[in-house]
């Protein structure tokens, strides 16, 4: 039986101004949830358990989200962009379970970049390292248009995962 359900993450980026906290643009976006990660979510109900941690890395590149990505893979498909505070990717502290959904609103990730940048997307892995290729990926989303970031920004980063019933 394959009858799919929706679900996946939508993301809220924001990015002020560092200075005075001036909106300097905002993207809601609907997400992306490769293979690997349906599977894994998938594997929930079969096993009783999700993953220990959730972190959200950015990236560039031309890449276009088709579902086949896998943590192991993207690092040769888009550029992450590491030039961002912190020693690793942001957490995603997910808050509790309402009407079938979380989000990290309670904890929303902070990026404070330190240098100019690029910025197409944003992803949600099991994997902390920035540039790392291990873990699951269970989620990839592009921007509508590429971001330009330098230090004079901060994006906030809000992720809600949401479960629908048909």
């Amino acid at each position: 039986m394959n009858a799919f359900l929706p679900c996946g993450f939508v993301y809220e980026m924001t990015a002020r101004d560092r200075h005075t906290g001036m909106k300097a643009w905002r993207d809601s976006l609907k997400n992306r949830v490769p293979m690997e990660g349906l599977n894994a979510i998938a594997q929930f109900f079969k096993a009783g358990t999700g993953p220990a941690n959730l972190y959200m890395g950015l990236w560039s590149g031309a890449h276009v989200p088709d579902g086949t990505e896998t943590a192991a893979t993207l690092q040769s498909i888009v550029t992450e962009v590491t030039g961002y505070d912190g020693a690793t990717r942001k957490a995603v502290t997910l808050g509790s379970v309402t009407d079938g959904g979380l989000s990290n609103a309670d904890a929303m990730a902070r990026y404070q970049f330190n240098a100019t940048l690029t910025v197409n997307g944003a992803f949600i892995s099991t994997t902390s390292a920035k540039g790392g290729s291990t873990g699951i990926l269970y989620s990839i989303v592009r921007f509508p248009t590429a971001r330009s970031v330098d230090n004079s920004i901060y994006m906030d980063a809000l992720a809600a995962f949401q479960l629908v019933s048909m």
